[in-house]
């Protein structure tokens, strides 16, 4: 039990670190573009995962297993995680970051349309509390971030970086089954890095995304927030899956947008409702269900 509680304390400070993480990113949005902010998250993060692999050690990998989780992290890093940065511009981290609540619904679809999963009928329900408190927030009549008379394009990044993220869980499934978490995870962001230069060398818009990191205090800055994400975010939440039950950890992973409604209140000023509160709440119990179903 005491290990389940500590483990559990774990988890959900990798939530909190994804929650604060958001609100950082948006920041630093004025000074950055989606892209660069990005291009910085997959350098940087793996950097700083091949340093940690480095003292742990490589282990082989297959052939398959690169491919797959290559393409996972094209898809889920280089293109889904660019239309969350800007889905974050448009929409601000709370809302953002409450979308990133569809994503075990979209995940739990395709792969009951892809793999032959089954989902439960309490799974099937998670998925209908999860879209309903998710769209009641997002619907709310409230002036988009940044002065924008409606809050649509921001919605449409959202949602492509939410199918962009099921397909490329899909495809890391299959290439993680032999490979340890870390390292899986260190092979998809470099996928991500080189899918995303390349995106930028083909329109010609690399150098703009690389300029702003000349700025050795807003490149601090940036590495700062990398740490918050990579190491707070991502490697807790490996520690925390590794010693408890998946649903266990997975369902308290997906609390970051409880944790952003305090701090975007504290940091960015933003007057949070009571909708959002319930909203918010509908949605992570619908998380739970999908993921205990």
């Amino acid at each position: 039990m005491g290990d389940r509680l500590f483990y559990g304390g774990v988890s959900l400070l990798s939530a909190c670190s994804w929650a604060l993480g958001a609100i950082l990113w948006r920041r630093l949005g004025e000074h950055l573009s989606s892209y660069s902010m990005n291009l910085g998250k997959v350098i940087l993060g793996s950097i700083g995962l091949g340093i940690i692999l480095l003292l742990i050690g490589f282990e082989p990998v297959g052939t398959q297993s690169v491919l797959f989780l290559g393409l996972s992290g094209v898809l889920g890093i280089a293109i889904g995680d660019t239309f969350f940065f800007l889905a974050l511009m448009e929409l601000g981290p709370r809302r953002a970051s409450l979308m990133g609540a569809l994503n075990p619904v979209a995940i739990a679809v395709a792969a009951a349309l892809f793999l032959g999963e089954r989902p439960s009928a309490g799974a099937w329900a998670g998925i209908a509390a999860t879209t309903l408190g998710v769209g009641w927030v997002l619907w709310e009549r409230a002036p988009a971030v940044g002065g924008a008379p409606d809050s649509s394009l921001g919605i449409r990044y959202g949602l492509l970086s939410v199918l962009c993220t099921a397909f490329a869980v899909l495809l890391a499934k299959v290439g993680v089954l032999s490979v340890p978490t870390v390292q899986a995870a260190w092979i998809r962001l470099v996928a991500g890095s080189i899918g995303l230069v390349l995106w930028g060398v083909c329109r010609s818009e690399l150098g703009g995304w690389v300029r702003p990191f000349g700025n050795t205090r807003l490149l601090a800055k940036v590495v700062a927030v990398v740490t918050v994400v990579v190491i707070g975010g991502f490697w807790l939440s490996i520690v925390a899956l590794k010693h408890i039950d998946a649903s266990i950890a997975g369902t308290l992973n997906s609390t970051s947008p409880l944790f952003i409604l305090p701090l975007s209140s504290v940091l960015l000023k933003e007057k949070i409702s009571l909708r959002t509160i319930l909203g918010t709440v509908v949605a992570i119990g619908g998380v739970a269900l999908i993921l205990m179903g």
